[in-house]
């Protein structure tokens, strides 16, 4: 802080009287003035008439330290804007006004897998490589088979404006070769039933009772005592997919006609899990 001083200057005045006398010339020592008639110590101004140290201005009429501006009239911290009236961290937006992670469209509110047509969703037409295999597994009790062909065929909707739907089967059959009604019955089967024609990798799940469901069936005993056993949960995830419902009509299908899917069922006393590739069987149709 920078202080001011007003400097006054010190009047010094300083009064010499000097008498000057002339002497006038006589003959007679009797004309000369004597020590009576001469101005003595007493008329000429002494101390008490001359300016001292009393009359001049001295440091009680000086502008001191006390009417300076000092530290106390000088803005100091305290009036100086500080931390406490400027905006600081409490007033200036922070992480709790700017929008952040929970006000920004974030990965939860901005089109995601699951909400828009992006890689997670879209459903490939192409289906190359372990794409094309058939490896799902039927397990009931301690008995497990491996089901390694599979078909499909359209189901037409029950009314207008419901959905398609495919009918798929999984077997072990020895030969590879669409089912007919003349074609050899395989050991196991395993159906999945009411499963819409897929449009994305969006899975579809069913519970007892409900669709899509499935039926395995056992017809030489290698998995359990029964024939057959329906699905007490199932989720069909498709993964590829190249199907035109509407072709029925007009006879002409895609070049490659199939579906490509994840497959996990419960049943009362076994699971049924894989991948299948199904292709196109027009002897599975229900129309």
């Amino acid at each position: 802080m920078t202080l001011r001083r007003s400097i006054l200057s010190l009047l010094i005045f300083s009064l010499a009287v000097v008498p000057a006398l002339s002497a006038c010339g006589s003959d007679d020592g009797d004309t000369l003035p004597d020590a009576g008639t001469r101005p003595d110590a007493g008329p000429p101004p002494d101390a008490g008439t001359g300016f001292d140290a009393g009359t001049e201005v001295d440091a009680g009429t000086e502008s001191d330290a006390g009417t300076e501006p000092d530290a106390g009239i000088t803005p100091d911290a305290g009036t100086t804007p500080d931390a406490g009236t400027e905006p600081d961290a409490g007033t200036t937006p922070d992480a709790g006004s700017e929008p952040d992670a929970g006000s920004e469209p974030d990965a939860g509110s901005e089109p995601d897998a699951g909400t828009s047509a992006d890689a997670g969703t879209v459903l490939s037409t192409t289906c190359e490589g372990t794409c094309q295999d058939t490896a799902v597994t039927a397990r009931m009790y301690e008995n497990q088979v491996v089901l390694n062909h599979a078909y499909f065929g359209y189901a037409g909707p029950e009314n207008a404006g419901d959905p398609w739907m495919l009918w798929i089967e999984l077997s072990n059959g020895a030969t590879d070769e669409c089912p007919s009604d003349t074609s050899p019955t395989p050991p196991q089967i395993a159906t999945l039933e009411f499963v819409k024609v897929p449009v994305d990798t969006t899975p579809e799940t069913g519970s007892t009772g409900g669709r899509p469901s499935s039926v395995v069936f056992d017809f030489d005993g290698a998995l359990m005592p029964q024939i057959a056993v329906r699905s007490t949960g199932l989720t069909f995830t498709p993964v590829a997919a190249s199907l035109c419902p509407s072709c029925i009509e007009a006879g002409t299908f895609p070049a490659k006609h199939f579906v490509a899917f994840d497959v996990n069922a419960t049943y009362a006393n076994g699971t049924v899990s894989g991948h299948g590739y199904a292709t196109y069987c027009p002897s599975m149709n229900t129309l």
